[in-house]
């Protein structure tokens, strides 16, 4: 009879702590990936910067890298950040040094596209443009 309770009373307790595994696990992680639809080469520097609390500069980074693209091709470059709010600063240079633009933009989860990544086309004329999921 004993045996029964205490196999009874177990069952709560396991069901409760599978749902915790879940908690454990590492959160989804951003890709970006940019299509170049010109005949240039071109080169994207890319920093992700977090908006929580009262960080300096350094320790709000949390990605900071170049993607090269070239002519009418696609790079993707995964997995370089949580799914999180940051603010993305963007420079966009041709082949020969000149910058093209440069700006910065929020980035909110849930405005990646399906497959859980920014993605951004270069125009023929050579501006940034970003795909908003649909």
């Amino acid at each position: 009879m004993k045996r029964r309770i205490f196999v009874s009373g177990t069952i709560p307790l396991c069901s409760g702590l599978a749902g915790c595994t879940g908690l454990l696990s590492d959160p989804p992680m951003l890709s970006v990936t940019v299509f170049n639809r010109s005949e240039s080469p071109y080169t994207i520097e890319m920093a992700f910067s977090r908006t929580d609390g009262d960080l300096s500069r350094g320790e709000a980074r949390v990605f900071s890298g170049s993607i090269d693209v070239g002519p009418d091709e696609q790079t993707v470059r995964k997995d370089v950040a949580k799914r999180q709010q940051y603010v993305i600063e963007y420079s966009l240079f041709r082949d020969d040094g000149g910058l093209t633009e440069q700006d910065s933009f929020h980035y909110y989860p849930g405005d990646e596209s399906e497959g859980g990544g920014l993605t951004f086309d270069i125009t023929p004329s050579g501006t940034l443009t970003r795909r908003w999921a649909a």
